[in-house]
């Protein structure tokens, strides 16, 4: 029988990490258009919410596979954190 948790726990961390590639993509191609340097997009504040945006759903989805409780309790706090990081970037804005 399919264990559908397991799936949407997995599509949780492959939209992640498509999140992630498609804002360095999109940061990638917004440098070459303006002529800034690429570490100055990459240290931009919107590229920042992206990626943290996109390590929640890493760390969601990983709690939802994960099967020991250390495994667990690292992606929990990943999830807090990263929770956290987007309520200060959005409070620095």
């Amino acid at each position: 029988m399919i264990n559908w948790l397991t799936i949407v726990a997995h599509g949780f961390w492959i939209a992640g990490l498509a999140l992630i590639l498609a804002a360095l993509s999109y940061h990638y191609w917004l440098a070459g258009q303006t002529g800034h340097s690429l570490r100055g997009e990459l240290a931009g504040n919107s590229f920042q919410r992206l990626v943290l945006a996109g390590v929640l759903l890493v760390s969601i989805g990983l709690s939802g596979v994960s099967r020991g409780l250390w495994q667990q309790v690292l992606a929990g706090a990943v999830v807090v954190g990263a929770i956290i990081g987007l309520v200060l970037s959005r409070r620095a804005k």
